[in-house]
């Protein structure tokens, strides 16, 4: 809990520093309820993945504050609070050789997401989101964690793109 909460900090420490760096918000999209702070927790990671809920809790974070109009604040300072749960990572062959060698593997991520206000309203929610990538596997296992970790990057990358840009939207 205590470890959560240094994280969360640290996040929300190098979203500040990165938005005083030039990033500017593009499109200035305003989330539903005309939200303008929010506050995004630690995803729950339900999945064998160490690691994924801060790749996945980081690329909501900057890809709110790119698109969106909302400044990304503590729990206590916010209109609303995002919720992420990270449902499942799985890893399966994609491609294999003649000889039934794999030489790509898939990785599949699943989560959900709610958007909740003070008040406990549920503001903007999705459930069993998906996205894939494939990586190419090597003779060497630490390049393919290597390769694997990088997957996941772009999955959160992509889902939080889609994701904001559908709060945005209003689907």
């Amino acid at each position: 809990m205590m470890n959560d909460r240094f994280v969360i900090r640290g996040l929300l420490a190098l979203v500040f520093i990165l938005s005083g760096c030039g990033y500017t918000l593009s499109n200035g999209g305003t989330l539903p309820g005309k939200v303008t702070r929010v506050a995004v927790t630690m995803f729950e990671n339900q999945s064998f993945e160490s690691g994924a809920e801060t790749t996945f809790t980081s690329s909501l974070m900057k890809e709110l504050l790119q698109k969106s109009s909302a400044m990304v604040v503590e729990r206590n300072g916010a209109d609303a609070v995002i919720t992420g749960t990270i449902r499942s990572i799985t890893i399966a062959a994609f491609t294999r050789t003649a000889d039934d060698e794999v030489v790509e593997r898939q990785v599949s991520a699943v989560i959900d997401l709610d958007m909740v206000d003070a008040n406990g309203e549920t503001l903007w929610s999705v459930h069993n989101f998906s996205a894939k990538e494939v990586f190419t596997v090597t003779s060497f296992n630490l390049l393919d964690e290597a390769a694997k970790a990088e997957a996941i990057e772009r999955i959160a990358t992509r889902v939080s793109e889609r994701i904001v840009d559908q709060m945005r939207d209003g689907f």
